[in-house]
């Protein structure tokens, strides 16, 4: 099913909404596109974005993957900014051991 009715108000899919505006704004794209791109029909991205459907945990971890960008930034509020994507693409080329030094040395600054 790609869409669910929508149930009742969650706060957390208002701040999602906002998030997959912007990350579709960043990305200098629109709703047919992400939609098409990520194998759901146009109508289901744009009802879900005016909150009159849900989407699904998968469908949802589709628009991401098409946004690239990561599903747990969708309910932060202002999660989706142009720095934090930069950021996480910057943490995603990062090794495992080159990452983990990079959060020693942050742990280090944040006792002093």
């Amino acid at each position: 099913m790609l869409m669910e009715p929508m149930e009742q108000f969650n706060p957390n899919l208002d701040v999602a909404r906002r998030n997959i505006r912007i990350a579709i704004a960043l990305r200098n794209t629109n709703f047919s596109e992400v939609a098409r791109a990520a194998g759901l029909s146009r109508n289901a991205v744009s009802q879900f974005v005016s909150k009159r459907t849900t989407l699904s945990y998968a469908n949802m971890l589709k628009i991401c993957d098409v946004l690239d960008i990561p599903i747990g930034l969708l309910n932060i509020e202002d999660g989706v900014t142009e720095g934090r994507l930069r950021l996480q693409k910057a943490l995603d080329r990062l090794s495992t051991e080159k990452l983990a030094e990079a959060l020693k040395d942050i742990k280090i600054q944040s006792e002093d």
